[in-house]
């Protein structure tokens, strides 16, 4: 038998508007770890739509890709101006009031104490005093009917210490009532983005 085995390894690495996943395969003796690219072209297309004709921010946008696991990166800073991520992030989804315990939600709500995370666009609000992290959060404001009530509901961009600054998955990490939960250190980070961009967008889709 032939010990000399063949290592396949295709890496395809592309770090802007893409999420992956890794495949394995075994043919003969040779293994092939093979990645699957999606692409976020058409979300950041209908983010820079969104912009144009809104009149909001054309340089910046927040996604969350809550398709994806939480124990991964899944909040994304982007560059509108050069299709880019520029920045991959944890984030938090609802709970649901125990519909939504496992890394990756399926319920979701716009109406008042679901503890669900609202899916569409909206766009960052005024930054304001919070008793989460270091005490400051963003408002949001939904802009479509499956998120309008975000204000209503306080769903809010804040900190939290007990979020992961690191990949968890398998694990899942902690669920919020709603709100799109970052680590301190995060909120930091965005806050500097929101001090010198004001009507930045977030998407959040599934």
């Amino acid at each position: 038998m032939n010990k000399n085995f063949t290592i396949l390894i295709i890496i395809l690495s592309f770090f802007s508007c893409k999420k992956e996943k890794q495949n394995l395969f075994v043919i003969n003796e040779t293994i092939t770890i093979e990645t699957e690219v999606l692409d976020y072209s058409d979300e950041i297309s209908h983010i820079k739509a969104f912009a144009k004709k809104g009149n909001y921010n054309k340089d910046i946008a927040f996604m969350i890709d809550y398709s994806i696991h939480s124990g991964k990166n899944r909040f994304f800073v982007v560059d509108l101006k050069k299709d880019s991520i520029l920045k991959k992030e944890l984030v938090c989804h609802g709970d649901g009031k125990g519909k939504n315990t496992t890394g990756i939600p399926t319920v979701f709500s716009n109406k008042s104490e679901t503890h669900c995370s609202s899916l569409g666009m909206a766009v960052m609000g005024e930054r304001a005093y919070s008793s989460w992290g270091k005490n400051y959060k963003y408002w949001i404001d939904g802009l479509e009917k499956d998120n309008s009530n975000m204000r209503k509901r306080i769903v809010v961009l804040h900190g939290w210490k007990g979020m992961p600054e690191n990949e968890t998955y398998p694990n899942p990490i902690a669920t919020s009532w709603g709100c799109p939960t970052v680590s301190v250190d995060v909120l930091d980070e965005l806050d500097v983005l929101l001090k010198e961009n004001k009507k930045v967008l977030l998407y959040s889709f599934d």
